[in-house]
This record gives C-alpha cells, sequence and structure tokens, in this order.
C-alpha cells in the first residue's frame, strides 16, 4: 500500500556527515521514496548545537512540538497520524519518552536497548511499544577494502586491540602490555584500520552507550572481538560466543548505570583469564569472525541496515 509519510529528522551541514547515522537516514528515505509519497522536515539551523523542537503534523487545529536530535527520526503516516521513531541516541531522549503516551505513537526503536533501563523511564502501559533495534559505524568509511585485506591478511599479534576515547574508559589501565595494546585514537580510519589488521582480536569497552561503533565496525572487518556479555538487546540478537566472544556479566556490572568501561582490575581481570582461554584457538576465532560477519551482512551493512529499518517498521520495501 502506498501511504504518504512525513519524515522528520533535523540535520544540516555540520552535522549530515558526522555520524554514519546521518548517511542512513539519507538512504532510509530514498528507499522509502521508491515506494511512498514522502514529504521530508530535515534542515535545523542549530542542530549541530543540541536538541531543536520540530512540529509534528498530529492536529490541524494547534501546534505541536517536539525536541529532537540529529540522531533520532519521527516518521508520521499522513492518514492515519501513526507515528514511529527511530532512535540512535546513546540515552533516552525527549523524542524516545515523551511521545510513548499518546495513541499516534505505534513503535520506538531504540540502538541503545537496555530493557531494565527503557523500562524504568516507561509506564507499563507503553512497554509494548519500544524495541530494540540495530546499531551502525561511526562513519562512511570503506569498510570493504578493510575486510578483503583482512581475508589477504594473517594477523601475528594475539594481544587485544582497542583504539578510542581512553579517559571515561578507565578500565583499560588495568590492562598490561602483555595482553593489551592501543589507547587514544592514531589520526584518521584508514590509519587505524591498518594496524588493526595485524590483531588476531579486539576489545569492545562501551563508550556513552553499551553498544559502542568500533563492535560494529569489528564485525564489518571479520575482526572477532571479545567482552562482557551486552546487556543492550538487539531485534535481531547478537548471540555470546557465537557472533562476539563474551565473557559472562559479573553482578556488580548487571546495573544499567555501571558500564563496563568503569570497571575495575577484578573486571579486567575477568576478560583476560578469558582471553588467554581463547587467544591461539585460531578456529574458535575464525567461527567469531565468520558469524560476526555475516550479521553484519544480513543487518548492518548499508543495504540490509535500510531493508531490515523498513521491514521491521511494516512499510513496503
Amino acid at each position: 500500500m502506498r501511504r504518504r509519510l512525513i519524515v522528520h529528522q533535523p540535520t544540516n551541514h555540520y552535522s549530515n556527515r558526522y555520524r554514519y547515522y546521518n548517511i542512513f537516514f539519507d538512504n532510509l528515505i530514498k528507499k522509502l521514496s521508491e515506494k511512498h509519497d514522502v514529504i521530508v522536515d530535515r534542515y535545523q539551523k542549530n542542530v549541530h548545537k543540541g536538541r531543536v523542537d520540530v512540529e509534528l503534523g498530529w492536529y490541524d487545529d494547534k501546534d505541536f512540538f517536539i525536541e529532537m536530535q540529529d540522531c533520532e527520526m519521527i516518521i508520521e503516516d499522513y492518514e492515519t497520524k501513526e507515528t514511529q521513531i527511530l532512535s540512535v541516541s546513546d540515552d533516552l531522549t525527549p523524542t524516545s519518552l515523551n511521545l510513548q503516551s499518546y495513541d499516534n505513537t505505534k513503535k520506538i526503536f531504540i540502538s541503545q536497548f537496555i530493557r531494565d533501563k527503557v523500562y524504568h523511564h516507561v509506564a507499563e502501559e507503553n512497554h509494548h511499544k519500544y524495541s530494540p533495534w540495530i546499531y551502525f559505524p561511526s562513519n562512511e568509511y570503506d569498510l570493504e577494502k578493510y575486510y578483503q585485506k583482512r581475508l589477504e591478511t594473517e594477523p601475528q599479534d594475539s594481544r587485544m586491540y582497542f583504539r578510542g576515547e581512553t579517559g571515561t574508559r578507565t578500565i583499560l589501565q588495568h590492562f598490561n602490555s602483555d595482553v593489551f595494546y592501543g589507547g587514544s585514537p592514531i589520526g584518521g580510519f584508514n590509519s587505524y584500520a591498518d594496524e588493526l589488521m595485524n590483531f588476531k582480536l579486539g576489545l569492545s569497552v562501551a563508550g556513552r552507550g553499551e553498544m559502542c561503533y568500533r563492535d560494529v565496525e569489528y564485525m564489518a572487518l571479520g575482526v572477532p572481538f571479545i567482552r562482557f556479555e551486552y546487556t543492550t538487546e538487539f531485534l535481531e540478537p547478537l548471540i555470546p560466543n557465537f557472533h562476539y566472544i563474551s565473557v559472562e556479566r559479573p553482578n556488580d556490572l548487571f546495573d544499567w548505570m555501571q558500564l563496563d568501561r568503569l570497571g575495575e582490575k577484578h573486571h579486567a581481570d575477568m576478560i583476560i583469564e578469558r582471553y588467554m582461554q581463547v587467544k591461539e584457538d585460531k578456529e574458535f576465532l575464525n567461527f567469531i569472525s565468520k558469524n560476526a560477519r555475516n550479521y553484519y551482512e544480513n543487518y548492518l551493512s548499508p543495504t540490509a541496515s535500510v531493508d531490515f529499518t523498513i521491514k521491521m517498521m511494516g512499510y513496503e520495501v
């Protein structure tokens, strides 16, 4: 059925290439427009500075505004007023919370979906409106180039590898150079990916949200990665010790406010213990690499992520 859709996603020339999700939103709109009549409401002069007020088209006789960020999209059906929300935000926001009680709101899809956290902030009668979704790489990189390079490379360094912002990831200080290599960023993506090719496995550490852009990039590049078992859920589940090397999550890291990036020495020791069990198990590492790459191809790659999302929302592809 061809629908008349209104798509809200605030962006401008400063924000529209800041993260890959902006490119994803571009591609999603393009794909929706093949089957539906789409009116786009996007330009916001100051969205790169923070949240902006966006007017929804719910009512003919009064104005209705909601605060939005550039990492969020609202899709309205012009005829029925049925509304769906996509949020890539690392935290819950006015967009993902303040529309929950309205009858027009059909579904709210959250990338960083930690069930206990979501349900803590959402009225019980609205729980059914909330759903996990997917996540994205940090930006538009030539991931296929480095995946092919990975296939042709025999990595020699068995240490866990991670590069990213280190100031808020205090757990990293508890890994010594015998088991870990990395630290702060070393420039652009190409420098990072070239260095990563030398390592047998990556280390996943939460950033502002539990799911990190690097996790998706590991999967895209076929690099097996190790981490505490996710508390974040995904619409298509990531399976421990199938898609990633899992470390059993300890009781003192189950609280959704205590992400593993804040882990102490005994948490790092748990990761090291699991790492020592698998670091030379080539068959297992290849098993993880293959499964993670398949997951990326099926749900997170540029084409698959758009098609999966459209089907998830019930729109015709």
